[in-house]
């Protein structure tokens, strides 16, 4: 008998590693929570201002209305910035990920030209984009190792 189970519970171990091969999707980001917990971690050193809902398309340039945000931005007029949008799917999410890749892109360019807050440009080109699911993501930060942990303690929370 004991011939017979070494084998099975073997197979058994098998079977279930095939079944979790697969990778679910990424889960995503909860703006508000995460955006909480980035305010909170110390990631940045400039007060930041949360903008008002009616407004993230247009600041953006997103092509639809997130069905849900939390995107902060500098009061003292620097380029620190938290944006977290939630979309209605991952092909909605990707064409955001463009709109705030573009939106980054502007600000660093026009930082580079005009040198309002030269302290800033590092910030910018450090900055994090990432899309997790139907979600995206911008942080603009003094802190990136801040900024990673709770990103990447904050995947998959919702």
């Amino acid at each position: 008998m004991k011939k017979l189970l070494i084998p099975l519970a073997a197979l058994a171990l098998a079977l279930l590693a095939a079944c979790g091969g697969q990778d679910p999707a990424p889960a995503g980001y909860d703006p508000e929570t995460t955006a909480q917990a980035l305010l909170d971690s110390g990631a940045f050193s400039q007060e930041l201002s949360r903008l008002d809902a009616d407004l993230v398309s247009a600041y953006l340039g997103l092509e639809s209305e997130p069905e849900a945000a939390a995107v902060y931005t500098s009061l003292e007029g620097g380029y620190e910035e938290l944006v977290i949008v939630t979309m209605a799917d991952e092909e909605a999410a990707a064409a955001a990920k463009t709109a705030v890749e573009a939106h980054l892109t502007a600000q660093t360019e026009t930082e580079t030209e005009v040198q309002y807050k030269p302290e800033d440009l590092p910030k910018l080109q450090s900055a994090v984009v990432r899309q997790a699911g139907s979600t995206v993501v911008l942080v603009v930060a003094a802190d990136y190792d801040a900024v990673a942990a709770v990103l990447d303690g904050e995947s998959a929370a919702g």
